[in-house]
């Protein structure tokens, strides 16, 4: 039981898995490269090779990886 509840706390962290990747319950955000003109960076959302989109924040594709896992999807 005790590991259960730890497993779920993993689950539930944002991870750093390099300088440009993130582990967010179980789906992977990449930090793209920021666009030349606008300056802004991107974050793109992947899960078993599978891709979720594009968030302009890190805090937006966690929100979108939570959306998805409650499964609502195109919600505001």
């Amino acid at each position: 039981m005790l590991s259960q509840t730890v497993d779920r706390k993993i689950m539930n962290q944002l991870i750093q898995l390099s300088q440009h990747s993130y582990i967010y319950r179980g789906f992977t955000i990449h930090m793209c490269p920021r666009n030349s003109t606008t300056m802004q960076r991107a974050y793109s959302v992947l899960n078993n090779g599978n891709y979720f989109g594009r968030d302009f924040a890190l805090a937006e594709a966690m929100q979108t990886i939570d959306k998805l896992r409650n499964g609502r999807r195109n919600e505001r």
